[in-house]
Parts: C-alpha cells; sequence; structure tokens
C-alpha cells in the first residue's frame, strides 16, 4: 500500500536537527575545509557519539556567536558608507539574525519536520 504523505504548500517554512543516520545522535562536529587558493568553504559534519560521517554542505556567508563582527566582515568592502549607515546596517543584521534563528528554534519546538533531509530538499527545493 502506498504511504499517504500529507499536502505541503509549495516551499511551507520547516526545520529539522542534524540526526546520525548510524546512532540517530543529535551531537555533532563540523570539519571545515579551506582549500588552498580559494574555492568553497566546506562542512564535513561527523557524528560526535560514533564518529560517522553525516554530512557535507557549502558554505556562502558565515556568521558567528559575534554577529557584529561577521557583519563587519561581510561590509569590509562598503568603505565608502558613513559611520551611521554602518552601524545601521549592523543592527539590522544583527536583528534580522537573532529573528531567524529564533524562528528556526520555534518551528523546530513546535513541529520538527521529520523527513529525512535529502526527502525536504526533493519534496520542497530541488527544480529540476
Amino acid at each position: 500500500m502506498a504511504e499517504c504523505k500529507p499536502e505541503k504548500k509549495e516551499h511551507e517554512e520547516t526545520a529539522r536537527v542534524e540526526h546520525c543516520r548510524a546512532c540517530k545522535s543529535t551531537r555533532m562536529k563540523n570539519n571545515i575545509f579551506f582549500p588552498h587558493g580559494g574555492g568553497d568553504v566546506k562542512i564535513y559534519v561527523q557524528c560526535a557519539d560514533c564518529g560517522e560521517y553525516v554530512a557535507r554542505y557549502i558554505i556562502s556567508g558565515y556568521t558567528s556567536e559575534r554577529r557584529y563582527e561577521s557583519c563587519l566582515h561581510s561590509l569590509r568592502f562598503d568603505c565608502h558608507a558613513s559611520g551611521a549607515r554602518t552601524m545601521r546596517k549592523i543592527n539590522a543584521f544583527a536583528e534580522k539574525f537573532e529573528r531567524e534563528y529564533q524562528h528556526v528554534l520555534d518551528l523546530i519546538r513546535e513541529a520538527e519536520d521529520q523527513r529525512d533531509i535529502e526527502q525536504i530538499i526533493e519534496d520542497d527545493y530541488d527544480e529540476s
């Protein structure tokens, strides 16, 4: 009998905690690869409990717990901006980041998506 999937709105927001497929742990270790001469920075996720490979991600942007420093780094080429304009950009960046981060945590707390990450991407984002 075919499994019945609930209807989802196109690109409905969802969130999921990364799980190790081998041991189901959510404790992960990020191994970050910086290729010589540039190129995409890649994160190889490894289970902190059993050591299994979990996933690989390519970074398009990075924000650390030091949001202001991360924002300043992204603005480093915007050297013609006034100090006040730069501070507005930094504050807006930090506020947007905090709202989005809290929203993701709320989504997970309220109704974490139980599909595999590959399935979420295939169902909701694969345009091919």
